[in-house]
């Protein structure tokens, strides 16, 4: 028997050169298109592409689901009473105190390393939301102080940062030379931290990773693929309540 095609959106890039997929349990199959392709051509090349590939989605898929069949849930993972942030040799201790009288949870740095939440903690979700946010803010002035930095050292001039909540990616770097970074970069040991923010500036000169890239990286950082191996590795001692996708 056939198997049936898993339903897709489609989403247009101007960045995209050709058709790709991206498949994830939240978002399901997301076919990426080129913006020069015509309506036309999306109607009639997708479906087929999509079909092409139903193999490979469903291992995706089967992958994705036993994974997250592993993986703690949501309401049963701890509230930390404690957060390190290793790349920045800094502790953080958190207080919690329930107000039913309010339906708003909330946030406060009381100075000192020192985070507070008040309100109904009731929902786990929420709360991580508000230290994905805090951390995301508080991350973005020692990414970019330190980024400036190689910057400047390696003659590496970039447009723009800016600091994300990415899922899949530790960072990346556009033609228009604007650096994205992963504000969980924070966590990381310092120097995985720093390996990320040259790998992206190395992409400033080289928009791939040829041998001409890694020649540059490896100038800027010893061991610079023993480092790219070790994040992978880190990614999955990160703290559990990073982990979750909100």
């Amino acid at each position: 028997m056939e198997k049936t095609s898993h339903p897709y959106r489609i989403e247009v890039s101007s960045r995209a050169k050709y058709m790709r997929l991206r498949v994830s349990l939240h978002k399901g199959v997301v076919v990426v298109v080129p913006r020069k392709m015509t309506n036309r051509q999306i109607q009639t090349w997708v479906p087929d592409f999509v079909k092409e590939q139903q193999s490979w989605i469903d291992s995706v898929l089967e992958k994705l689901q036993a994974e997250q069949a592993q993986n703690p849930l949501l309401k049963d993972c701890e509230l930390p009473e404690n957060i390190t942030l290793s790349a920045l040799d800094q502790n953080f201790s958190v207080s919690y105190q329930q107000d039913y009288d309010t339906e708003n949870l909330g946030l406060t740095y009381a100075g000192d390393f020192e985070l507070q939440i008040r309100g109904r903690i009731s929902n786990n979700r929420q709360v991580f939301q508000l230290f994905e946010q805090f951390f995301k803010d508080y991350a973005y002035d020692f990414l970019k102080i330190r980024l400036d930095m190689y910057s400047e050292q390696f003659n590496l001039p970039y447009q723009r940062l800016t600091v994300r909540a990415q899922k899949t990616r530790w960072g990346s770097c556009s033609a228009k030379k604007n650096i994205n970074l992963n504000y969980r970069l924070i966590f990381l040991p310092e120097h995985l931290m720093n390996y990320v923010l040259l790998h992206e500036l190395a992409h400033i000169r080289h928009m791939n990773h040829s041998k001409q890239f890694w020649t540059l990286l490896e100038s800027m950082t010893l061991d610079a693929r023993g480092q790219d191996r070790q994040l992978n590795k880190a990614a999955r001692q990160l703290p559990q309540w990073l982990s979750f996708n909100y």
